[in-house]
């Protein structure tokens, strides 16, 4: 199985790289590569906008790491998609991202799909310096959860009832508790609970996430924030479209004002849908505002 990767959504989860430094896209080909080089691992194709494209240049792409740009006027999404599209065998490929539509979008088409947060712990550890250990260390197993490839949906919109079984997980407290962690993965999993089974009560502590310092934790709880209904935090909401510095929670913030926002929300996500940077942040505001108005007719 080979991996395509959603370029600047895999950025947003990484950390030490952020969206909008001049380098960005260089920093994750070179963490590809040497992921690549220390596991002896899959081949990769990564996809950025058109908007990144180099104007002159040598080709960025190396072996086993092919570096594909969408065409102008269309996102590094539908690029990913029609490239799945012209494949033979698109369930060959797992696409990493955290990105809730290009992951409907890709399982439509036969891909598997990788969440971009667990891609980038597996990034992480390789950059680690190894230890010294003693002769009675055990090797690492590669079985173990930690090597594992995670094909569940960070994003994803819909209920995960089957992974969430209410009576059957630790109370309220516990998992607001288990938000603030220093675990980070732990922290989006307790964001998601709350927002499916927390109901009012986890309303202010979904809000104190949005100040986290993962990007990570800030988009889950932004979508937990959005699977509650509960309009009482549109304008905690609007502030993270308006001011993160993450593309990733800002899309986030868009796709759930869209699906519970009203019209005091329209001018921020009109101002997002032509003025943000990243291409994906401008659709998800379009399709945000598309979703409030359709309410209205």
């Amino acid at each position: 199985m080979s991996y395509i990767i959603d370029g600047h959504n895999l950025i947003g989860a990484l950390p030490g790289i952020e969206l909008g430094q001049p380098d960005d896209e260089a920093q994750l080909l070179a963490r590809l590569r040497g992921y690549r080089v220390h596991t002896g691992g899959r081949s990769m194709v990564v996809f950025f906008d058109s908007g990144d494209l180099p104007a002159q240049g040598p080709d960025p792409s190396s072996p086993g790491v092919q570096v594909r740009f969408a065409v102008p006027g269309q996102t590094a999404d539908d690029a990913i998609v029609a490239y799945l599209q012209s494949r033979a065998q698109p369930g060959q490929y797992a696409v990493v991202t955290n990105d809730t539509e290009l992951t409907w979008r890709v399982r439509s088409v036969g891909a598997s799909v990788l969440r971009a947060s667990d891609f980038a712990a597996k990034l992480t550890q390789t950059r680690q310096p190894r230890r010294r250990v003693a002769a009675e260390d055990p090797a690492p197993n590669p079985r173990a959860p930690a090597f594992a490839d995670l094909y569940a949906d960070f994003l994803a919109a819909e209920k995960r009832t089957a992974g969430f079984q209410a009576g059957a997980q630790a109370d309220l407290t516990e998992w607001i508790e288990r938000l603030y962690a220093g675990d980070p993965q732990l922290a989006e999993r307790a964001a998601q609970w709350l927002g499916q089974f927390g109901g009012a009560a986890a309303i202010d502590p979904l809000c104190d996430a949005l100040t986290h310092e993962e990007a990570g934790v800030r988009a889950a709880a932004l979508l937990a924030l959005g699977d509650t209904g509960n309009a009482a935090a549109l304008p905690r909401m609007v502030e993270r479209l308006v001011q993160d510095g993450n593309s990733m929670v800002r899309e986030a913030a868009a796709q759930s004002l869209g699906r519970i926002g009203d019209r005091t929300v329209e001018a921020a996500l009109e101002a997002a849908a032509h003025k943000d940077v990243k291409g994906k942040v401008r659709k998800a505001a379009q399709n945000a505002l598309a979703q409030i108005r359709a309410r209205r007719r």
